[in-house]
């Protein structure tokens, strides 16, 4: 299948038919943003680059952007307690259909690891981070084979108490074809910054400046997100058009288009 740029009219079709309301018992367990997940009924609403990899990550990025002290290890127990365990760790592993080729890392992790520099980690974090993979695998964190060559035709950036399946059998006219779309949901990415803002404080896992509080922390996290998502899509989105979805309370929307990459 080729990739199709989806034009606005097929993004609010997609939308409309593929959204789904959130479920609050579940709304800090995570997705990537990727677009190769399979509709079903559990499929995380809450969509970050990298799912809870590119969450790690971002702390220990955070960190050194803004100069604060982090107990990785306490963060890291801080983390897990947040999203119930370590068998609700989220990550995802790329496998193309080569049956000889080995599946490989996320998209979002192997653009860290390609350049760290860019993503504001170094080395030795990484292999902190790599070590605390094999860690979960081991006690039970699952890990989602997403299968196939990209077919995003959009990236979509989503706020309110809906999340979007982000594959779509699209009529094309000539016959029906399979489409995808970059999902970010910003609301809850933002619900779940806050809480980790406040427990990585009480929990000692940060040492910050003095004056600063847990509004700063979230503030800085925010920043940072901002800077990984951007940098990810940048390269993995190529040229695509970026909308702007905003959910009201009945499931209606509001789109706007917010140019390409």
């Amino acid at each position: 299948m080729d990739k199709i740029i989806l034009s606005k009219y097929q993004i609010q079709e997609l939308v409309y038919k593929n959204s789904y309301r959130i479920d609050e018992k579940t709304k800090f367990i995570s997705r990537c943003i990727d677009g190769r997940y399979f509709e079903n009924k559990n499929l995380p609403a809450l969509a970050i680059p990298g799912a809870d990899v590119g969450e790690i990550a971002l702390i220990i990025a955070t960190g050194n952007s803004f100069g604060f002290e982090i107990d990785s290890e306490k963060m890291f127990k801080t983390f897990i307690g947040i999203v119930g365990g370590m068998k609700n760790f989220q990550l995802h592993t790329d496998h193309h259909g080569d049956i000889k080729k080995p599946a490989s890392g996320c998209g979002h992790w192997k653009q860290i690891n390609l350049d760290s520099t860019a993503y504001n980690l170094e080395k030795d974090q990484l292999k902190f981070i790599e070590r605390k993979l094999a860690q979960v695998k081991k006690y039970g964190a699952k890990e989602t084979i997403l299968e196939g060559k990209h077919l995003e035709g959009a990236v979509l950036f989503v706020r309110g108490n809906y999340s979007i399946f982000p594959r779509y059998l699209l009529d094309l006219g000539s016959g029906r074809q399979t489409v995808e779309v970059f999902v970010y949901q910003a609301t809850l990415v933002n619900e779940r910054h806050k809480i980790i803002a406040e427990q990585l404080i009480r929990g000692n896992a940060v040492r910050l400046y003095k004056g600063c509080d847990g509004e700063y922390l979230y503030e800085v996290l925010s920043e940072m997100m901002e800077n990984h998502l951007m940098e990810t899509v940048r390269r993995l989105a190529k040229r695509l058009p970026i909308y702007n979805i905003v959910f009201k309370d009945d499931g209606s929307f509001t789109m706007e288009e917010m140019g390409k990459i």
